[in-house]
């Protein structure tokens, strides 16, 4: 590295020196050499730009020496300066966490409107948080919300609750240290995740597999290992009606469009382009519509008498009932060898009876207390198992 003596180098000398020695280190030389300078002199960038002319001191110019070393060695400007923009928002970094890129920003702003337009939907879930940057910058724009934000990674939590606390919105933040979803009780209108995403063969090719935080890139052989194993765990932690936001790299977007239908077979999945007109995010919406599985002579019955009514209702007060993504575990647990069966999709806000959420081995299903009257049934469709035995597929029919 070559570097002027420090003989009063002013800041124009000195950014030209910093372009010089990074041009073919980075993508935006120019750039960094002023956001480097801006950030060793406690300036702005804008500053920076309009005092060419200004004095270095000299221990001002060591630092900035010091850092360009490591500038020319490879490491990135945000873990050299240990802080990053994103959302217009400034984050603390370390080597724990990945560097927030611009193409996230599209899942916050997808977040944001929609829980705008859900002000009842105020719990939520970063997975696999890093610095924080996607939690934090959802719970500033809605001052309401609450947030579980988990990581795998106990060090990258200590990084996301210095942000937090950067911020004071620490009593609106919980922390958790999971595998994902592993763990997690309980249910939230929004799961959002910037989870990794490339294939392990392709990421030991690239550079950025020497400069950031493995575990937070590696996605497994077929890059979508990971997000497939949220959106199963997912399934027990959403709301009727939620929302999933999980960004993908561009090449995905069919193929976790597809796994998303497979395991939520009546949500909406809608593929989310960033500006380069790239797959960027997956949006999944969730229905909210209740399903009861029964005999098809059941059905029938009740058309001829008006409402449907279950035998649970003399034994226990209610209609079993469960979410769509519940049902094949039901089916398979009590309607093994049961001939003839259908699947009642029901709207809950045309429901009469009572609904009540209440827990059954551990996990949340709906119960109607009460007679179901038949205009609440909007869809009614057969479920039939494989040749083994097995339930594996459950269809909706608009």
């Amino acid at each position: 590295m070559l570097f002027l003596i420090h003989m009063a180098i002013t800041i124009e000398q000195i950014l030209d020196q910093i372009y010089q020695s990074i041009v073919h280190h980075t993508e935006t030389p120019a750039l960094d050499a002023q956001v480097l300078v801006s950030n060793i002199l406690d300036k702005s960038r804008p500053w920076v730009i309009a005092h060419p002319e200004t004095h270095i001191d000299g221990h001002h110019y060591i630092k900035i020496i010091q850092a360009l070393s490591r500038l020319e060695q490879g490491e990135p400007l945000p873990y050299v300066i240990g802080h990053s923009e994103f959302f217009s928002l400034d984050f603390c970094l370390t080597h724990d966490v990945l560097i927030p890129r611009p193409e996230t920003e599209l899942l916050v702003e997808r977040g944001i409107s929609w829980l705008r337009n859900h002000p009842s939907q105020r719990k939520a879930i970063d997975v696999g948080t890093g610095s924080g940057c996607i939690g934090i910058s959802l719970a500033i724009n809605i001052a309401d919300l609450n947030i579980l934000m988990t990581d795998i990674s106990p060090e990258a939590l200590k990084v996301a609750r210095i942000n937090v606390e950067k911020y004071c919105i620490a009593e609106r933040m919980e922390f958790k240290q999971a595998n994902l979803l592993d763990g997690i009780i309980g249910q939230y209108g929004l799961i959002c995740a910037n989870l990794p995403y490339i294939p392990s063969q392709v990421l030991q090719e690239l550079p950025v597999a020497d400069r950031e935080p493995w575990v937070a890139l590696d996605g497994g052989e077929g890059g979508t290992e990971v997000i497939s194993r949220m959106l199963d765990q997912a399934r027990g932690c959403l709301v009727p009606g939620g929302l999933i936001l999980l960004e993908i790299e561009y090449s995905q977007g069919n193929e976790v469009k597809k796994l998303a239908r497979t395991l939520y077979p009546d949500c909406q999945v809608e593929i989310i382009k960033d500006l380069a007109g790239l797959d960027r995010c997956i949006e999944l919406k969730s229905s909210n519509l209740l399903v009861h599985l029964c005999q098809k002579q059941d059905w029938q019955q009740a058309q001829v008498q008006g409402y449907y009514v279950s035998n649970s209702i003399s034994q226990e007060g209610f209609v079993h009932c469960s979410q769509p993504h519940q049902i094949l575990q039901v089916a398979n647990r009590f309607y093994k060898q049961v001939p003839g069966l259908a699947l009642l999709w029901m709207d809950p806000e045309k429901i009469s009876p009572e609904i009540r959420w209440e827990y059954s081995d551990g996990a949340l299903f709906p119960h109607i207390y009460g007679p179901i009257n038949l205009d609440a049934v909007i869809s009614v469709t057969d479920i039939n198992p494989d040749e083994d035995g097995i339930f594996r597929v459950v269809k909706f029919k608009d």
